[in-house]
């Protein structure tokens, strides 16, 4: 089994949520081959990189909320993207700074992308309880302690029902 994780991190905090949930990925599934790829190294076509998304069977999408919304080189990657990810299971996460509204935002825009790209798109589910984790986990300033934790959760869930679908 093949995670990518790409994610684009001005500050280094979204760098940050997608190491946690590789953390988690790792703790639910040790065997699966999980890789954080900031989005410049997919995007201008890095052979490898492009190879692993492409044989990936998971494929994470993390973005920082910029006025409500995904930060550009997120939407340019979903808009141009040179990587195959129709019939992945796909995800999303967010940071922002705020918690009124941006994230959410930011998070249906990726998964909408997603979803037109042609992936089965998973939230994480607020069906498994606490942590309640809607569209996708969001880290806010201040509360990266929290925020790692519930990126290993997510992270945690995510692989395991990659696992179910892969079998």
């Amino acid at each position: 089994m093949k995670i990518a994780i790409c994610y684009f991190s001005a500050t280094g905090r979204t760098a940050a949520m997608a190491e946690a949930i590789a953390g988690g990925i790792r703790e639910a599934e040790p065997a699966c081959e999980v890789r954080c790829l900031p989005i410049g190294e997919v995007y201008k076509g890095n052979p490898a990189n492009v190879s692993f998304v492409d044989g990936a069977d998971g494929i994470l999408i993390g973005t920082p909320d910029y006025y409500a919304g995904e930060c550009w080189q997120i939407k340019q990657w979903l808009d141009t993207c040179p990587c195959h990810l129709a019939g992945k299971l796909a995800g999303a996460f967010a940071t922002a700074n705020f918690a009124v509204g941006g994230p959410v935002v930011a998070l249906e825009h990726v998964l909408t992308h997603l979803m037109v790209q042609g992936c089965m798109v998973w939230s994480g589910g607020g069906a498994f309880g606490q942590p309640f984790i809607h569209l996708g986990p969001v880290c806010l300033r201040g509360q990266e302690h929290e925020g790692a934790a519930l990126g290993r959760t997510y992270g945690r869930r995510f692989a395991a029902q990659l696992a179910k679908i892969t079998g």
